[in-house]
């Protein structure tokens, strides 16, 4: 009997421990599992502040390629606002912004012929850029626009402004033929044979002295 009672308490106390020990070891898995949620939400806001470092990395540094950008692109600007020392057929000189382009856009209207526009964008530009290397070239194609539209005074007073400022010019030869085609139409023949003749002698190799020589045929 007592043999009996005694196995009975140990086997309350096995029990006992048994219960405590499942108990522990539930509370053991239990913690387990909360360290093993609270493992995926840290790798979860790890990632996720990996990924907004990542894009505030590729911001920063498309803003610095933004600046980079911006900046050469002005640095380009203010160069072309810059002087720039260049040579025009022969002709050195500083050019200053807005001089090639506003030559360009005249020489266009000439071209596309437009000559009332261009005699007047021609002539602004002489008037605006009177020491440009453009200017010689200006003064050819006004020349030339003058005698398009049969303003024949205007276009050898133009012509031989020119000659005198550049007589050096690779222009120059034609230029005189600009002159005596004006001579020849304005009814000054004897005049437009010596410019003719003046071209054959003085720029024999050229091709304003062929053109010269055979206007000057048609004279005779």
């Amino acid at each position: 009997m007592v043999c009996a009672q005694a196995a009975l308490f140990e086997d309350t106390d096995a029990r006992k421990q048994i219960n405590v020990l499942t108990d522990s070891l539930k509370n053991n898995q239990k913690a387990v599992l909360e360290l093993s949620s609270s493992n995926d939400k840290l790798r979860e806001e790890n990632q996720s502040l990996r990924g907004k470092i990542e894009e505030l990395q590729k911001g920063q540094q498309d803003l610095s390629d933004g600046l980079k950008t911006s900046y050469n692109d002005l640095n380009e600007r203010l160069k072309k606002l810059e002087p720039q020392d260049i040579e025009v057929e022969g002709v050195r000189g500083v050019s200053i912004a807005g001089e090639k382009e506003a030559y360009e856009n005249a020489l266009k209207d000439f071209q596309n012929g437009e000559l009332p526009k261009a005699n007047k964008s021609l002539s602004d530009f002489i008037n605006k850029y009177p020491v440009s290397p453009y200017l010689p070239l200006a003064k050819y194609w006004l020349a030339n626009t003058q005698y398009a539209l049969k303003d024949y005074k205007s276009a050898i007073v133009t012509a031989q402004s020119l000659i005198k400022q550049y007589p050096d010019h690779p222009r120059v030869p034609e230029t005189y033929n600009t002159i005596a085609n004006c001579q020849v139409e304005a009814g000054q023949k004897a005049e437009a044979k010596k410019t003719f003749d003046l071209i054959i002698k003085t720029y024999p190799e050229t091709k304003a002295a062929q053109t010269a020589a055979a206007s000057l045929a048609k004279l005779k």
